[in-house]
Protein backbone atom coordinates (compact mmCIF):
# COMPACT_ATOMS: atom_id res chain seq x y z
CA UNK A 1 0.00 0.00 0.00
CA UNK A 2 0.85 3.30 -0.91
CA UNK A 3 -0.07 6.39 2.12
CA UNK A 4 -2.08 9.13 0.50
CA UNK A 5 -2.44 11.58 3.41
CA UNK A 6 -4.58 14.85 2.82
CA UNK A 7 -2.82 18.35 4.06
CA UNK A 8 -3.69 22.05 4.74
CA UNK A 9 -1.94 23.54 1.33
CA UNK A 10 -0.97 27.18 1.51
CA UNK A 11 -1.80 28.66 -1.78
CA UNK A 12 -1.54 31.91 -3.52
CA UNK A 13 -4.46 34.85 -3.69
CA UNK A 14 -2.93 35.91 -7.01
CA UNK A 15 -1.59 32.43 -8.20
CA UNK A 16 -0.33 33.71 -11.76
CA UNK A 17 1.88 36.67 -10.43
CA UNK A 18 3.34 33.82 -7.95
CA UNK A 19 3.76 30.48 -9.96
CA UNK A 20 6.82 29.79 -11.26
CA UNK A 21 8.90 27.18 -13.57
CA UNK A 22 11.17 25.21 -11.50
CA UNK A 23 14.03 25.87 -10.56
CA UNK A 24 15.94 23.50 -12.23
CA UNK A 25 14.76 24.55 -15.40
CA UNK A 26 15.90 28.64 -15.46
CA UNK A 27 18.85 30.06 -15.26
CA UNK A 28 19.88 32.56 -12.77
CA UNK A 29 19.58 35.23 -15.83
CA UNK A 30 16.02 33.99 -16.82
CA UNK A 31 15.22 34.24 -13.17
CA UNK A 32 16.65 37.78 -12.41
CA UNK A 33 14.64 38.30 -15.66
CA UNK A 34 10.95 37.11 -14.73
CA UNK A 35 11.56 38.94 -10.79
CA UNK A 36 11.97 41.95 -12.44
CA UNK A 37 8.09 41.73 -13.89
CA UNK A 38 6.83 39.50 -11.43
CA UNK A 39 8.08 40.72 -7.73
CA UNK A 40 6.02 38.00 -6.45
CA UNK A 41 7.19 35.01 -8.34
CA UNK A 42 8.44 31.93 -6.31
CA UNK A 43 11.56 31.98 -8.27
CA UNK A 44 12.33 34.85 -5.09
CA UNK A 45 12.31 31.27 -3.32
CA UNK A 46 13.41 28.73 -4.95
CA UNK A 47 16.15 30.36 -6.85
CA UNK A 48 17.46 32.92 -4.28
CA UNK A 49 20.74 33.35 -6.31
CA UNK A 50 18.86 35.44 -8.39
CA UNK A 51 18.23 37.69 -5.75
CA UNK A 52 22.11 37.81 -4.10
CA UNK A 53 25.10 36.31 -5.77
CA UNK A 54 27.93 34.26 -4.14
CA UNK A 55 25.90 33.56 -0.80
CA UNK A 56 26.77 30.71 1.54
CA UNK A 57 24.76 27.98 1.53
CA UNK A 58 23.56 29.48 5.00
CA UNK A 59 22.74 32.34 3.64
CA UNK A 60 21.43 30.98 0.61
CA UNK A 61 18.78 29.02 2.40
CA UNK A 62 18.10 31.74 5.07
CA UNK A 63 17.29 34.10 2.03
CA UNK A 64 14.87 31.44 0.54
CA UNK A 65 12.97 31.67 4.42
CA UNK A 66 13.14 35.46 4.11
CA UNK A 67 11.37 35.26 0.65
CA UNK A 68 9.04 32.88 2.06
CA UNK A 69 8.08 34.64 4.87
CA UNK A 70 7.49 37.97 3.13
CA UNK A 71 5.01 35.83 1.34
CA UNK A 72 3.53 34.19 4.14
CA UNK A 73 2.18 37.16 5.05
CA UNK A 74 1.58 39.34 1.70
CA UNK A 75 0.49 36.47 -0.46
CA UNK A 76 -0.15 33.15 0.53
CA UNK A 77 -3.23 31.79 2.29
CA UNK A 78 -3.67 28.41 4.08
CA UNK A 79 -6.75 26.18 2.35
CA UNK A 80 -8.47 23.07 4.80
CA UNK A 81 -7.24 20.05 5.27
CA UNK A 82 -7.60 17.53 2.36
CA UNK A 83 -6.79 16.04 -1.21
CA UNK A 84 -6.41 18.70 -4.11
CA UNK A 85 -6.37 18.51 -7.77
CA UNK A 86 -3.99 19.92 -10.31
CA UNK A 87 -5.03 20.24 -13.94
CA UNK A 88 -2.99 21.06 -16.74
CA UNK A 89 -4.17 21.34 -20.41
CA UNK A 90 -1.65 22.36 -23.51
CA UNK A 91 -3.94 21.85 -26.64
CA UNK A 92 -6.02 19.09 -26.60
CA UNK A 93 -4.29 17.42 -24.19
CA UNK A 94 -5.23 17.16 -20.60
CA UNK A 95 -3.49 15.57 -17.54
CA UNK A 96 -4.92 15.57 -13.71
CA UNK A 97 -3.30 14.76 -11.06
CA UNK A 98 -3.93 13.91 -7.11
CA UNK A 99 -2.06 16.48 -5.24
CA UNK A 100 -1.10 15.21 -1.70
CA UNK A 101 1.43 14.59 0.66
CA UNK A 102 3.36 11.03 0.30
CA UNK A 103 5.09 9.09 3.76
CA UNK A 104 8.64 8.75 3.80
CA UNK A 105 8.27 5.40 4.82
CA UNK A 106 7.04 4.81 1.79
CA UNK A 107 9.97 6.17 -0.38
CA UNK A 108 12.38 4.71 1.61
CA UNK A 109 10.82 1.18 1.94
CA UNK A 110 10.57 1.65 -1.87
CA UNK A 111 6.77 1.85 -2.41
CA UNK A 112 8.06 4.93 -3.87
CA UNK A 113 9.76 3.66 -6.69
CA UNK A 114 13.01 5.94 -8.07
CA UNK A 115 14.88 5.33 -11.38
CA UNK A 116 17.44 7.62 -11.12
CA UNK A 117 20.92 8.39 -8.49
CA UNK A 118 20.92 11.55 -7.32
CA UNK A 119 24.14 14.09 -7.23
CA UNK A 120 25.53 14.91 -3.72
CA UNK A 121 26.28 18.56 -4.67
CA UNK A 122 22.83 18.97 -5.86
CA UNK A 123 21.08 16.90 -3.20
CA UNK A 124 22.74 19.12 -0.23
CA UNK A 125 21.03 22.42 -1.90
CA UNK A 126 17.99 20.85 -1.70
CA UNK A 127 18.00 19.83 1.74
CA UNK A 128 19.14 22.99 2.93
CA UNK A 129 16.29 24.46 1.13
CA UNK A 130 13.84 22.57 2.77
CA UNK A 131 15.18 22.84 6.52
CA UNK A 132 15.92 26.45 6.09
CA UNK A 133 12.34 27.13 4.77
CA UNK A 134 10.53 24.48 6.66
CA UNK A 135 8.46 23.68 3.92
CA UNK A 136 7.95 21.70 0.59
CA UNK A 137 8.25 24.01 -1.61
CA UNK A 138 7.82 22.50 -5.14
CA UNK A 139 5.90 19.33 -6.22
CA UNK A 140 7.07 16.02 -6.54
CA UNK A 141 5.99 14.47 -9.76
CA UNK A 142 4.65 10.77 -9.52
CA UNK A 143 3.06 8.45 -11.25
CA UNK A 144 0.77 4.92 -11.13
CA UNK A 145 -0.63 2.84 -13.60
CA UNK A 146 -3.94 4.00 -14.85
CA UNK A 147 -6.96 3.39 -11.91
CA UNK A 148 -10.36 4.05 -12.77
CA UNK A 149 -12.20 4.68 -9.36
CA UNK A 150 -9.00 7.58 -8.88
CA UNK A 151 -9.72 8.82 -11.98
CA UNK A 152 -13.08 9.24 -11.14
CA UNK A 153 -12.83 10.94 -8.57
CA UNK A 154 -10.34 13.62 -9.74
CA UNK A 155 -12.34 14.12 -12.86
CA UNK A 156 -15.80 15.36 -11.20
CA UNK A 157 -13.85 17.07 -8.57
CA UNK A 158 -12.73 19.02 -11.87
CA UNK A 159 -16.36 19.92 -12.56
CA UNK A 160 -16.36 22.72 -9.70
CA UNK A 161 -15.43 26.27 -9.71
CA UNK A 162 -11.40 26.32 -9.70
CA UNK A 163 -9.10 27.50 -6.86
CA UNK A 164 -7.15 29.44 -9.02
CA UNK A 165 -7.08 29.11 -13.45
CA UNK A 166 -4.36 30.68 -15.71
CA UNK A 167 -3.04 30.53 -18.53
CA UNK A 168 0.86 30.85 -18.89
CA UNK A 169 3.16 32.33 -21.56
CA UNK A 170 3.78 28.51 -23.30
CA UNK A 171 -0.20 28.24 -23.46
CA UNK A 172 -0.71 25.75 -20.97
CA UNK A 173 -3.89 26.38 -18.86
CA UNK A 174 -3.48 25.15 -15.10
CA UNK A 175 -5.91 25.36 -12.84
CA UNK A 176 -6.69 23.85 -9.03
CA UNK A 177 -9.70 21.89 -7.61
CA UNK A 178 -10.16 20.45 -4.18
CA UNK A 179 -11.45 17.54 -3.32
CA UNK A 180 -14.98 17.06 -1.50
CA UNK A 181 -14.50 16.06 1.92
CA UNK A 182 -16.77 13.31 1.27
CA UNK A 183 -14.34 11.34 -0.84
CA UNK A 184 -11.35 11.76 1.80
CA UNK A 185 -11.55 8.33 3.26
CA UNK A 186 -11.96 7.25 -0.28
CA UNK A 187 -9.07 8.25 -1.87
CA UNK A 188 -7.08 6.90 1.12
CA UNK A 189 -8.60 3.70 0.52
CA UNK A 190 -7.32 3.86 -2.88
CA UNK A 191 -3.82 4.54 -2.12
CA UNK A 192 -4.16 1.09 -0.02
CA UNK A 193 -5.06 -0.91 -2.39
CA UNK A 194 -2.03 0.47 -5.05
CA UNK A 195 1.36 -1.37 -3.98
CA UNK A 196 3.66 1.12 -5.78
CA UNK A 197 4.09 4.20 -7.43
CA UNK A 198 7.09 6.11 -9.17
CA UNK A 199 9.02 9.31 -8.81
CA UNK A 200 8.62 10.65 -12.54
CA UNK A 201 10.65 13.79 -11.40
CA UNK A 202 12.16 15.04 -8.41
CA UNK A 203 14.36 12.79 -7.20
CA UNK A 204 16.71 15.22 -5.49
CA UNK A 205 13.26 17.30 -4.06
CA UNK A 206 12.13 13.68 -2.21
CA UNK A 207 15.68 12.04 -0.90
CA UNK A 208 16.18 15.95 0.48
CA UNK A 209 12.43 15.33 2.23
CA UNK A 210 14.13 12.00 3.51
CA UNK A 211 16.87 13.89 4.72
CA UNK A 212 15.03 16.82 6.87
CA UNK A 213 12.31 13.71 8.13
CA UNK A 214 15.50 12.32 10.00
CA UNK A 215 16.53 15.10 11.57
CA UNK A 216 12.78 15.51 13.21
CA UNK A 217 12.99 12.27 15.13
CA UNK A 218 10.98 9.36 14.70
CA UNK A 219 8.36 8.09 11.51
CA UNK A 220 5.01 9.29 12.57
CA UNK A 221 1.96 9.81 10.80
CA UNK A 222 0.79 12.98 12.23
CA UNK A 223 4.20 14.22 11.89
CA UNK A 224 3.92 16.79 8.59
CA UNK A 225 7.94 16.53 8.61
CA UNK A 226 7.57 13.15 7.62
CA UNK A 227 5.52 13.23 4.44
CA UNK A 228 6.41 15.30 1.36
CA UNK A 229 4.22 17.22 -1.42
CA UNK A 230 3.50 15.51 -4.22
CA UNK A 231 0.88 15.29 -7.66
CA UNK A 232 0.32 11.73 -8.80
CA UNK A 233 -0.95 11.55 -12.38
CA UNK A 234 -1.66 8.21 -14.45
CA UNK A 235 1.13 7.21 -16.39
CA UNK A 236 -0.85 7.40 -20.03
CA UNK A 237 -1.46 11.22 -19.24
CA UNK A 238 1.95 12.10 -18.75
CA UNK A 239 4.26 13.23 -22.07
CA UNK A 240 7.30 12.67 -22.39
CA UNK A 241 10.05 15.03 -24.61
CA UNK A 242 13.46 13.77 -25.32
CA UNK A 243 16.95 14.88 -23.54
CA UNK A 244 19.51 15.55 -26.16
CA UNK A 245 22.88 15.75 -25.07
CA UNK A 246 25.74 18.33 -26.74
CA UNK A 247 29.65 17.78 -26.55
CA UNK A 248 31.70 20.95 -26.21
CA UNK A 249 35.16 21.29 -27.58
CA UNK A 250 34.72 18.63 -30.60
CA UNK A 251 37.17 19.11 -33.09
CA UNK A 252 36.54 17.45 -36.90
CA UNK A 253 38.87 14.82 -36.67
CA UNK A 254 36.98 13.39 -33.50
CA UNK A 255 33.88 13.65 -35.62
CA UNK A 256 35.74 12.16 -38.68
CA UNK A 257 36.96 9.07 -36.52
CA UNK A 258 33.62 8.93 -34.97
CA UNK A 259 31.41 8.83 -38.48
CA UNK A 260 34.21 5.94 -39.57
CA UNK A 261 34.09 4.00 -36.48
CA UNK A 262 30.70 3.60 -36.10
CA UNK A 263 30.03 2.39 -39.98
CA UNK A 264 30.10 -0.79 -38.80
CA UNK A 265 27.44 -0.97 -36.48
CA UNK A 266 25.40 1.62 -37.58
CA UNK A 267 23.74 2.91 -41.00
CA UNK A 268 25.16 6.17 -41.40
CA UNK A 269 23.49 8.59 -43.65
CA UNK A 270 24.39 12.51 -44.46
CA UNK A 271 20.96 14.58 -44.46
CA UNK A 272 19.74 18.11 -45.30
CA UNK A 273 18.41 19.07 -42.20
CA UNK A 274 18.72 17.74 -38.81
CA UNK A 275 17.03 14.27 -37.41
CA UNK A 276 14.89 14.38 -34.75
CA UNK A 277 14.95 10.60 -34.27
CA UNK A 278 11.04 9.26 -34.54
CA UNK A 279 11.77 5.32 -33.76
CA UNK A 280 13.97 3.82 -31.29
CA UNK A 281 17.97 3.02 -32.33
CA UNK A 282 18.05 6.09 -34.08
CA UNK A 283 20.19 9.33 -33.22
CA UNK A 284 20.58 12.69 -34.90
CA UNK A 285 24.25 14.12 -35.17
CA UNK A 286 24.88 17.69 -36.17
CA UNK A 287 28.07 19.38 -36.49
CA UNK A 288 29.19 22.55 -38.08
CA UNK A 289 26.45 23.06 -40.15
CA UNK A 290 26.58 18.98 -41.28
CA UNK A 291 23.80 16.91 -40.60
CA UNK A 292 23.53 12.64 -39.78
CA UNK A 293 21.41 10.02 -39.20
CA UNK A 294 22.77 6.98 -37.56
CA UNK A 295 20.51 4.02 -37.47
CA UNK A 296 21.42 1.13 -35.59
CA UNK A 297 21.76 -2.02 -37.56
CA UNK A 298 20.74 -4.29 -34.44
CA UNK A 299 18.09 -4.20 -32.53
CA UNK A 300 18.20 -3.33 -28.94
CA UNK A 301 16.71 -3.14 -25.87
CA UNK A 302 18.32 -0.75 -23.39
CA UNK A 303 17.13 3.35 -23.57
CA UNK A 304 18.58 4.95 -26.11
CA UNK A 305 20.54 7.19 -24.29
CA UNK A 306 21.87 4.36 -22.66
CA UNK A 307 22.89 3.05 -26.33
CA UNK A 308 24.24 6.61 -27.01
CA UNK A 309 26.09 6.63 -23.85
CA UNK A 310 27.61 3.00 -24.36
CA UNK A 311 28.28 3.06 -28.05
CA UNK A 312 29.17 6.78 -28.82
CA UNK A 313 29.86 9.24 -25.69
CA UNK A 314 32.13 6.59 -24.19
CA UNK A 315 34.55 5.41 -26.93
CA UNK A 316 34.49 8.01 -29.40
CA UNK A 317 34.49 10.94 -27.05
CA UNK A 318 35.91 9.20 -23.82
CA UNK A 319 32.55 10.64 -21.85
CA UNK A 320 32.78 8.13 -19.00
CA UNK A 321 30.30 10.15 -16.50
CA UNK A 322 27.95 12.46 -18.25
CA UNK A 323 27.27 14.05 -14.90
CA UNK A 324 30.38 15.15 -14.21
CA UNK A 325 31.67 15.91 -17.83
CA UNK A 326 32.43 19.60 -18.08
CA UNK A 327 32.05 19.38 -21.79
CA UNK A 328 28.19 17.68 -21.63
CA UNK A 329 25.32 19.59 -21.93
CA UNK A 330 21.88 18.72 -22.04
CA UNK A 331 19.25 20.14 -24.11
CA UNK A 332 15.15 19.20 -23.26
CA UNK A 333 12.84 18.46 -26.06
CA UNK A 334 10.93 21.52 -25.75
CA UNK A 335 13.32 23.15 -27.73
CA UNK A 336 12.15 24.07 -31.53
CA UNK A 337 14.21 22.74 -34.48
CA UNK A 338 15.33 26.02 -34.98
CA UNK A 339 17.15 26.24 -31.65
CA UNK A 340 18.59 22.76 -32.22
CA UNK A 341 20.17 23.83 -35.41
CA UNK A 342 21.40 27.49 -33.84
CA UNK A 343 23.46 25.43 -31.20
CA UNK A 344 24.91 23.05 -34.28
CA UNK A 345 25.94 26.35 -35.62
CA UNK A 346 28.74 26.15 -33.28
CA UNK A 347 31.86 25.80 -34.65
CA UNK A 348 32.86 23.04 -31.80
CA UNK A 349 29.85 21.76 -31.04
CA UNK A 350 28.48 18.66 -31.52
CA UNK A 351 24.90 17.84 -31.11
CA UNK A 352 23.00 14.81 -30.47
CA UNK A 353 19.48 14.11 -30.91
CA UNK A 354 17.70 11.28 -29.29
CA UNK A 355 14.44 9.29 -29.20
CA UNK A 356 12.16 9.90 -26.18
CA UNK A 357 11.84 7.09 -23.85
CA UNK A 358 8.62 5.91 -22.64
CA UNK A 359 6.84 5.54 -19.69
CA UNK A 360 6.55 1.92 -20.06
CA UNK A 361 10.39 2.25 -20.30
CA UNK A 362 10.92 4.11 -16.81
CA UNK A 363 8.69 2.06 -15.11
CA UNK A 364 10.21 -1.11 -16.43
CA UNK A 365 14.21 0.27 -15.15
CA UNK A 366 12.49 1.46 -11.58
CA UNK A 367 10.64 -1.53 -10.90
CA UNK A 368 13.87 -3.85 -12.00
CA UNK A 369 15.41 -1.56 -9.56
CA UNK A 370 17.88 0.17 -11.92
CA UNK A 371 18.83 3.35 -13.08
CA UNK A 372 18.57 5.50 -16.22
CA UNK A 373 21.16 7.93 -17.00
CA UNK A 374 21.13 11.19 -15.96
CA UNK A 375 18.59 13.69 -18.06
CA UNK A 376 16.84 10.69 -19.57
CA UNK A 377 13.51 12.26 -19.47
CA UNK A 378 11.61 15.98 -19.86
CA UNK A 379 8.47 16.06 -18.81
CA UNK A 380 6.19 18.45 -20.98
CA UNK A 381 4.13 20.74 -20.02
CA UNK A 382 6.20 21.61 -16.05
CA UNK A 383 4.46 21.88 -12.94
CA UNK A 384 4.65 25.25 -11.52
CA UNK A 385 6.11 25.59 -7.84
CA UNK A 386 4.53 27.79 -5.38
CA UNK A 387 0.94 26.87 -6.12
CA UNK A 388 0.71 24.16 -3.58
CA UNK A 389 3.26 24.26 -0.66
CA UNK A 390 3.19 22.09 2.03
CA UNK A 391 4.77 24.03 5.44
CA UNK A 392 5.90 21.72 8.21
CA UNK A 393 7.51 24.15 10.53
Amino acid sequence: MVVFKPFSPYMPVHAKEVAADPYDVVSVEEAKAVIAEQPNSFLKVDKPEALQANLSLEDWGKRARQELERLYEDELTVRPSGFYVYRLTRNERQQTGLVATFSVADYEAGRIKIHEHTRETKERERVEHVRATGAHTGSILLSHPPHASLKQILTSATEEEPLFSFTDDRGVLHEGFMIPSRELARVMMIGATIPSIYIADGHHRAKAAAVVSEMGGEYSQKNERTHFLGVLFPSDELTILPYHRLLTTIAPEEVEHMLEGLSFSYEVTEEDELVLPESHGVFGAAYRGNYYKLSKRKDETDLDVAILQRDILAPYFNVEDIRTDARVDFVGGNRSIEELQQLAQVPDQLLFTCHETTMLQLMRVADGGGQMPPKSTWFEPKLKSGLFIHRFD
